[in-house]
């Protein structure tokens, strides 16, 4: 079986959780499209929320770049930056748990930052929806897009590399 660990900003441990879920064969998700795939097939070591800079660094040891904005009390990005955050922040749970996927995201102005990190690759996207964490245009709805989008990008690179 291979382990996963997330280390999630805007999507809210949910990609975890519902990783979790089906791996453990909860009731609630067994009609999921994905549920054959991931049960029996993964575990997950840690799902986290980490919204602020220091608990990210503090946590995964790993220094983050300066966030582009000010946002109360958590850290924003462009689009750029997401993506090298949401790399570093796979690498870091990776690394801290050894484990054989990390999974970061991150989303400030822009279309958010995903990385998948495998034991061979490193697999880094975007959403497909533009959202303003400032304004809080569009921010659900890019919220489900980026997790509907890392549950398929992950069966696809689970096909490829692993013959799930």
């Amino acid at each position: 079986m291979l382990s996963i660990a997330t280390a999630e900003c805007f999507t809210h441990g949910r990609i975890g959780n519902i990783l979790h879920k089906m791996a453990m064969g909860y009731d609630d998700v067994k009609d999921h499209p994905y549920y054959r795939v991931f049960n029996g097939n993964i575990y997950v070591m840690a799902s986290m929320f980490m919204p602020l800079k220091s608990t990210v660094e503090s946590i995964l040891d790993i220094t983050l770049p300066t966030p582009n904005y000010e946002y109360r009390y958590g850290k924003a990005y462009n689009e750029e930056n997401d993506l090298k955050v949401a790399y570093l922040m796979a690498k870091g749970i990776k690394n801290k748990l050894n484990c054989n996927i990390g999974i970061g995201t991150t989303a400030g102005i822009g279309k958010g930052g995903i990385c998948i990190l495998t034991d061979n690759n490193k697999y880094l996207f975007t959403t497909d929806v533009y959202g303003n964490l400032l304004s809080k245009k569009n921010i659900v709805e890019r919220t489900i897009n980026g997790i509907d989008k890392t549950l398929d990008k992950l069966v696809e690179i689970l096909n490829r590399e692993y013959s799930i």
